[in-house]
């Protein structure tokens, strides 16, 4: 998943400029107005960086005869308008956000990718996020949530990960900072008890270490390792 797919996520629909027969086949949509798609700057028919047709790279070669010879020259590839542009990106946007939640940094990339010019991209990204499809504090929070309590991660290991998909530091440390210490606490020794059942062949000490070892990739802190390990271990000898 998608992690955040596995959370209860609001199916997304369509946005607004989006025609109905561009519905995606996956998951639910809803209908979009028939008119024609305004482009990023609102306007109907081609919006900013549009006014320069871009090609598809799908036109067929003339075929050849027994001999070899041509029969006729390459067809024509059909030109691809902005709006149809704006709407292939956009189906491909909204398909990805059915199947997860995306930052805004990893959205840029694809609207990047596509060859949206700087203006464009930060327009698509505004709009989005007004209609509530891009919520990077949202984003934090839930994979604070399914790092933290389902995967049992530390704090450590959550950072690291909001860092990878983009969100912004402050953003990121804001949402680590609303785990609960004592939840963290509690999911280190759940983690730790589960792990010493595999231990149970070795001595103490090397037990320790490895357990040890065990948590901090898992991104708990020293003073969260040393109790959960203390408990899991004498848990297990008792």
């Amino acid at each position: 998943m998608s992690d955040a797919s596995a959370e209860g996520l609001a199916p997304v629909t369509y946005l607004p400029w989006v025609t109905s027969r561009d519905e995606v086949s996956s998951g639910p949509s809803s209908s979009a107005p028939a008119a024609p798609a305004p482009g990023p700057d609102g306007s109907r028919g081609r919006g900013r960086g549009h006014s320069r047709p871009r090609p598809v790279t799908n036109g067929a070669r003339g075929a050849k005869t027994a001999a070899g010879a041509d029969t006729g020259a390459d067809d024509p590839a059909p030109e691809e308008t902005g709006i149809e542009r704006d709407e292939r990106i956009d189906r491909l946007v909204v398909s990805r956000l059915r199947r997860s939640a995306l930052s805004v940094a990893e959205v840029r990339s694809v609207l990047v990718e596509h060859g949206l010019d700087e203006i464009e991209v930060e327009e698509w990204l505004e709009r989005y996020g007004r209609y509530g499809y891009l919520d990077d504090a949202r984003l934090a929070e839930q994979l604070v949530h399914s790092h933290g309590v389902r995967r049992g991660r530390g704090s450590g290991a959550i950072l690291h990960e909001l860092s990878r998909r983009g969100i912004e530091q402050a953003v990121a440390r804001a949402a680590v900072d609303d785990l609960d210490p004592e939840a963290e606490r509690e999911n280190a020794t759940a983690v730790a008890v589960r792990r010493a059942r595999q231990l149970s062949g070795l001595d103490r000490a090397t037990a320790e270490r490895r357990l040890s070892a065990f948590l901090q990739r898992r991104g708990y802190a020293g003073e969260v390792v040393r109790e959960a390990v203390t408990t899991a271990l004498s848990a297990h000898d008792s």
